[in-house]
């Protein structure tokens, strides 16, 4: 006990005797100051020097810059193929555990090369702890930031693009981790940000390195067997690690400013291939719509979202709600893997209006999503796809897994996608799944949304995964009910359901003709009983862009009775209205054989509302920003397509690319299209990176995404003389007040 007292007041006096940031790393688990290799905080987890390191004297502009900054006027030096190990800390202390982390850095590099690590407690994205670094690529160069979860596989990554300038400049790091989001600052300023959920991997073996890192991952501490590849060159003035989310004041006096600033995020949604009034995610890949549902005045829209550095199958779902179905705000309330049942796969959500599961507290209905919550056993992230619960009781802000999950366990294979709606016939919640097994469906029912009983299986032809399966009023009528049974391909076929069974009564229907419509879902409880679906738009990722794909702009279905028997029309909904600008109105206007009275468009957001007498022409083309909508009355058929090339790819990789992405010229789809009375309808909405065809009424939709020509603009053309009709309005963004 002696000993430990005289050890505690060693290191209190050499605390009190050091000039550097004292007050503020007393609490840290590791401090560096780097005037020799002790710790300055806490028990010593002194360094081992591997390789030529140099602790140097600071000097002029850069040695006051240190002591101004709260540090002692001395750095260390790393030429590139040295380091320093810290091991686990003389009581494993840097084997971080729970909801909080800090890592501070102070440095400079004098040249950088590809990947350059700073701090690194690392292996690969599944046994990651922590790691701070910089990575070249191409010109560009990063600072980022990683961590690992112990509830999500694969790591959270942050990063800053420096500005070329700055790029061998002293730089403070700070980031910062609290459970439910982490953070990074540079020089005091917030650069990025990322909903992070779970506590900090702490089984990571690796020793903790400064300048260096493990090449590959290991679990049993030999490190013999592993590389350490060091490649940072230049200076470290400290660096401190925390097991807490430090408070904003104490970031500041670490950072050497006033105060931490919150606005130093990039302005997102006015990057040049960002679509405008489609939704796309601030930054990182999307896909399916999932959990929609409509609650108290206000959409909600989850989402497949993906940060980079995670395995496919720990996809969160993302969050974004809308009072007009047009302005969205992404919110932070993710619903995020699970760490028994792994992975937040699609699925769906509905208002509990009755609480029928019981889950109800306080003053709000509950809304419950299904989730197929999937994994890689043979990777060990998780089960096979298992169907579970997530239940809201506060309005959408923030879920909770049931605690009986999962509802529904493995039947075969990777089952998934359920999607629940309620049918009043039958006085029951109805959830259809896709079986994985061709295109086979399975249909359950359940009284109270907790217990269900599987009532059928069907086959569809050429439709498969996230099913739709709902009700619809036949021409309004709603007391001549169909049922609408869909895949992710927009495909659909419409029947009966009894209850048990789903009796089709058309054959397989085209839902959309363009190339990237894919996972259609259909809003839950939405007002005025309206049909109203988005669907994700699978694409190839535009250059230099935060953000990886889109959704489309929601639609309102109907079922219709048309004389080529019932159909599905889909058309934009009525809230587009509220992004309208100026407008252009023809009456019966006389386009005579190679006028276009199109020349003076120049914008790229549009809705053009169209209809065309084709009584003496056999064709026109309508021409957007280097696609053309092209109509063959012969034919009768309608196609959208064109030839501008992606930019960014060199000429001699451009061929082998399109072979394996041919949408990228802008080949978006043909389908057929009889006219009506000598007339073809088109609703066409232009948004930066997307064209959206609505013909006759929305009885032919063609979705595409397309790489504009920026060369070339609007231009409608026939072969004979046509007449016209039109509106077309200018829109505004839907991201104008919207920026961060």
């Amino acid at each position: 006990m002696l000993r430990v007292l005289c050890y505690l007041s060693v290191c209190s006096l050499l605390l009190l005797s050091c000039n550097y940031k004292t007050s503020l790393v007393q609490d840290a688990v590791a401090a560096w100051s780097f005037a020799d290799q002790n710790d300055q905080a806490g028990f010593n987890s002194s360094l081992l020097e591997q390789g030529s390191v140099k602790f140097l004297n600071l000097e002029g502009d850069e040695k006051r810059s240190s002591i101004e900054s709260g540090n002692d006027g001395k750095a260390v030096y790393l030429d590139g193929s040295s380091w320093l190990d810290a091991g686990q800390g003389i009581n494993d202390e840097l084997n971080i555990t729970g909801k909080g982390i800090t890592l501070f850095v102070r440095m400079k590099s004098d040249s950088i090369k590809e990947y350059n690590p700073l701090l690194t407690k690392s292996g690969n994205d599944q046994t990651i702890a922590y790691s701070v670094a910089l990575r070249k690529i191409e010109q560009d160069v990063y600072i980022e930031a990683m961590l690992g979860s112990d509830d999500i596989g694969g790591a959270h990554l942050l990063k800053y693009k420096l500005p070329k300038e700055e790029s061998l400049n002293w730089h403070n790091i700070l980031f910062r981790f609290n459970g439910k989001i982490s953070e990074l600052y540079i020089d005091g300023i917030l650069r990025d940000n990322e909903v992070t959920v779970g506590e900090t991997r702490d089984w990571n073996n690796h020793p903790a390195l400064i300048g260096a890192q493990y090449e590959q991952p290991y679990t049993n501490g030999d490190s013999a067997k592993n590389t350490i590849e060091a490649t940072f060159r230049g200076w470290v003035d400290c660096i401190a690690i925390w097991n807490q989310f430090l408070p904003d004041e104490r970031g500041a006096s670490l950072s050497g400013v006033a105060a931490l600033k919150k606005d130093g995020l990039p302005e997102y949604y006015n990057e040049k291939y960002r679509p405008q009034f489609h939704f796309s995610a601030r930054k990182n890949w999307i896909n399916d719509p999932n959990g929609l549902v409509y609650y108290d005045g206000m959409y909600h829209l989850f989402f497949q979202y993906m940060p980079p550095h995670r395995p496919g199958a720990y996809k969160d779902w993302g969050h974004a709600v809308s009072k007009d179905l047009v302005h969205w705000e992404q919110l932070p309330s993710h619903i995020t893997p699970h760490k028994v049942w792994a992975g937040c796969w699609s699925g769906s959500a509905v208002v509990d209006k009755y609480n029928v599961s019981g889950f109800k507290k306080g003053n709000e209905s509950p809304i419950v999503a299904f989730i197929t919550n999937g994994g890689n056993p043979n990777d060990g992230l998780g089960p096979k796809c298992t169907q579970n619960i997530a239940y809201s009781t506060d309005g959408g802000k923030s879920f909770t897994y049931y605690d009986q999950n999962p509802i529904i366990k493995n039947i075969h294979e990777a089952n998934r996608d359920p999607k629940v709606v309620w049918d009043e016939d039958s006085k029951k919640w109805i959830m259809s799944i896709y079986m994985d097994r061709g295109y086979e469906f399975a249909l359950f029912s359940s009284s109270n949304l907790l217990d269900w009983k599987q009532l059928s299986t069907i086959s569809l032809d050429r439709i498969a995964e996230c099913p739709g399966f709902e009700p619809f009023p036949l021409d309004g009528n709603k007391n001549n009910k169909k049922w609408v049974f869909s895949g992710a391909n927009g495909n659909y076929v419409v029947g009966t359901f009894n209850g048990k069974a789903f009796k089709p009564e058309t054959g397989t229907l085209v839902g959309d003709y363009g190339n990237n419509l894919y996972a259609p879902q259909i809003w839950d409880n939405a007002p005025e009983g309206r049909k109203i679906q988005i669907a994700w738009l699978s694409t190839n990722r535009y250059p230099d862009m935060p953000f990886e794909q889109q959704m489309n702009f929601p639609a309102e279905l109907e079922l219709k009775t048309t004389p080529g028997g019932i159909r599905l029309l889909r058309t934009p909904v009525r809230e587009i209205r509220n992004l309208y600008d100026s407008e252009i109105k023809w009456q019966r206007q006389v386009i005579p054989q190679g006028d276009n009275p199109l020349s003076e468009l120049k914008g790229d957001l549009y809705d053009m509302d169209m209809e065309i007498d084709l009584k003496k022409a056999t064709s026109f083309d309508f021409s957007i920003r280097g696609a053309t909508i092209k109509y063959d009355v012969a034919k009768q058929t309608l196609r959208c397509g064109g030839t501008a090339e992606r930019s960014g790819f060199p000429p001699d990789n451009w061929k082998a690319y399109i072979r394996k992405n041919p949408d990228q010229l802008n080949n978006m789809g043909e389908a057929p299209l009889a006219p009506v009375n000598g007339k073809i309808k088109l609703r066409v909405l232009v948004d930066r990176t997307t064209l959206e065809i609505y013909a006759n009424d929305g009885l032919v939709v063609m979705t595409s995404c397309f790489m504009p020509d920026e060369t070339k603009h609007y231009a409608l053309t026939a072969d004979e003389t046509i007449n016209v009709e039109a509106t077309i309005h200018s829109l505004k963004s839907a991201w104008t007040l919207n920026r961060k």
